[in-house]
Parts: structure tokens; sequence; C-alpha cells
């Protein structure tokens, strides 16, 4: 028969043996009548080992979840302080993650012995990743600004050479189909004795002369909403009232013949050499289209075009001959004087108009 010691001893090895065995351990009750003596003493160490062996299980299990601020247990047990030490260096650890995450590679960890290394080497390939893609964004940014650029440079040719719509739907469907244009006004302009004149000054001056004059031109026209089709030497074709509907487009193309007119007339008082303009305008219906594949442009087509032309012709040096159709568009806007009719090659008898001035 166990005596009383012997059965205090064989509660404790049972519950030791429980613990080894990585079973769930509690405190043993001790005895109230248990004497201050060896076996009391055992219970009580066992009993305190228990209590922090549970509170460093408490702690791992937070740590395992991450939950770095769990507070850290507090004993005599050497493990609780190796816990306590590694709760700090995580939470150093995390902080140097998070300085790495937002672009500062500078940070280094020296604890967790291979550990360290292998995170201060994944840092420094990350440095080197981060700058790798840094260098390569900045190349992609050079190119964009570049393509940017040329594409910028590209529209600004295009609307030097088409109109906007044309450059709209180009853009949208990839093609431009022909458009039939109503009750247009057509402006033919050439200059007067140009073959002369372009034979007796080199061919860079000749041409200076021609874009320095032209270049106002488009300004012009710009201004008084017209569009400018082409010009064929020293020949100038503009229209109005096209891809732009306008009910005055015959009083704006003349206003700008009259303001063409009047620039030419102050160049020539301050310019050694002397330019005169003949200028013709016709309304009608006109076909505006791409011509060509790879060097195309924007032109016009009809009758209306011709008509302008022989009004262009049959005009004289520094006046704006306009058909009758114009004529009965602007009559009670602009000063004329009537010329009656004149044969036109092609045509027969056209009834011309010379523009004075407006009312």
């Amino acid at each position: 028969m166990l005596t009383i010691e012997e059965q205090y001893i064989d509660q404790l090895t049972e519950a030791i043996y429980l613990l080894v065995s990585g079973k769930q351990t509690q405190t043993i009750a001790i005895p109230e009548d248990l004497p201050d003596n060896e076996i009391r003493q055992l219970y009580e160490y066992f009993n305190k080992m228990i209590v922090e062996l549970d509170k460093a299980s408490d702690f791992s299990y937070s740590l395992s979840r991450g939950e770095l601020d769990y507070e850290a247990p507090k004993g005599k047990m050497v493990l609780l302080q190796s816990y306590k030490n590694l709760q700090a260096s995580l939470k150093h650890l995390t902080w140097v993650t998070q300085q790495i995450a937002g672009g500062d590679f500078s940070h280094k960890v020296d604890f967790m012995g291979d550990f360290s290394n292998a995170f201060n080497e994944m840092t420094r390939q990350l440095k080197e990743a981060f700058e790798t893609i840094q260098q390569q964004n900045k190349k992609l940014e050079d190119a964009n600004a570049t393509i940017r650029a040329d594409k910028e440079r590209i529209q600004t040719l295009l609307n030097s050479i088409l109109p906007v719509k044309v450059i709209d739907e180009l853009n949208e469907h990839g093609y431009s189909a022909p458009r039939y244009f109503e009750n247009v006004t057509v402006f033919f302009s050439d200059f007067v004795g140009f073959t002369k004149q372009s034979s007796d000054i080199d061919p860079v001056t000749l041409i200076d002369e021609l874009n320095s004059i032209f270049k106002e031109f488009d300004h012009i026209v710009t201004e008084m909403d017209g569009e400018r089709i082409k010009t064929i030497g020293d020949a100038f074709l503009a229209v109005w009232g096209m891809h732009l509907p306008l009910e005055d487009h015959a009083e704006r193309a003349i206003e700008a013949a009259l303001r063409m007119r009047q620039f030419l007339h102050k160049r020539n008082e301050n310019w050694m050499l002397k330019w005169e303009v003949r200028i013709g305008l016709h309304t009608g219906n006109l076909v505006g289209g791409i011509v060509g594949e790879t060097k195309f442009i924007y032109d016009v087509f009809g009758d209306t075009v011709n008509i302008a032309s022989r009004m262009e012709s049959n005009s004289e040096p520094m006046k704006i001959n306009i058909s009758d159709e114009v004529y009965a568009l602007v009559k009670d806007k602009f000063m004329t004087t009537q010329r009656g009719s004149i044969f036109v090659k092609g045509k027969g008898e056209c009834g011309m108009h010379f523009v004075e001035g407006r009312l």
C-alpha cells in the first residue's frame, strides 16, 4: 500500500509525464494539510513552471498570428526573455520591411543569423530591380515624350494639309470619303506678271516672297472662317462654307479678298519687290476629297472651281472679280462696278462685277 508521500510523488510524476508528452497540463492542487516539506516545494515549483509555460505558449501563439504588440509575459524563465527579444526583433524587422516597401533600401537587419543575411540579400536584389525599373520607366517616359512630340508635329502637318473634319474622319475610320457640298464660295488668285518677275530674282528669294505672302493669306482665310485648299505655284485657292456651313460665305470670302488686297498695297509701299494680284470668286456646288494615297492632298472639283478660275483670269491687277451668282448674294453689302457679260472660254458669256469696297 502506497504511503501519502508516494501518492503525491506519483501524482507529480504523472503531471510531468503529460507535460513531456506535449499534452495540456494543469497546475496541481496542493492539499492544505500537506506539510511544508520537499514534496510541497516540488508542487510549488511545478505549478510555477506550468504557469510560465502557459504564458509562453499564449505569447508564441500571438506571435505566430502576427500580433507583435501582444504584451510579453514576465517571468524568470530564460525562454520568456528569449521570446521578448524575438518580439523586439520581429517589430524591428516589420519596420525595416515597411521602409523598404516605401522605396528606402538603405536599411539592413543584423540579427537572427542566416535569416538576416538572406533578408539583406533580398533587399539588395530588390534595390537593383527597383533601380532597373526606374531606368526603364525613364526610358519609357522619354520615348513617350518623343512619341507625343512626333504626334503633335504630324497633327500640325496634317492640319496644314487637310481640313479638320477630314482629319477627324481619318482618325476615327481610317478613311475619308469624297463629299458633295452645296452653295459654297470659291476664291482664286494669282500674281500678275509672276513668270517674268520670277525669272529676274533667284529661286530662294522667290520662295521666301511667296511664303511670306501666303502666310498672311492663310491667316486672313482662317480669321474669316475659310479653308485654304492649296497653292499651285503663285495661285491660291480657298473655299468658304464647305466643312463649316456659313450663311454669309460669299460675304466672308469678299472680305478676305479685300484684306489681302490691302495687305499687298501696304507691303508694296515698303518693300523692294512689288506684287500685284488678280482675284476671282464664284458661288456654287463642288465635290471635295482626298487625292492620292502616299502623298495625298485634299482637293476640290467641279464647275464652280473652274468658273472661279475664269473669274480670276478675267480680272485685272489688284481687282476682285465676282460672278453674277456671288453678286446676287452680296449686292447689298459691297460697292461694285458692273462689267457686263464677258466671253469666257469654255463657258460662253458670263456676267462679272468688280468689288470696290464695303457699302
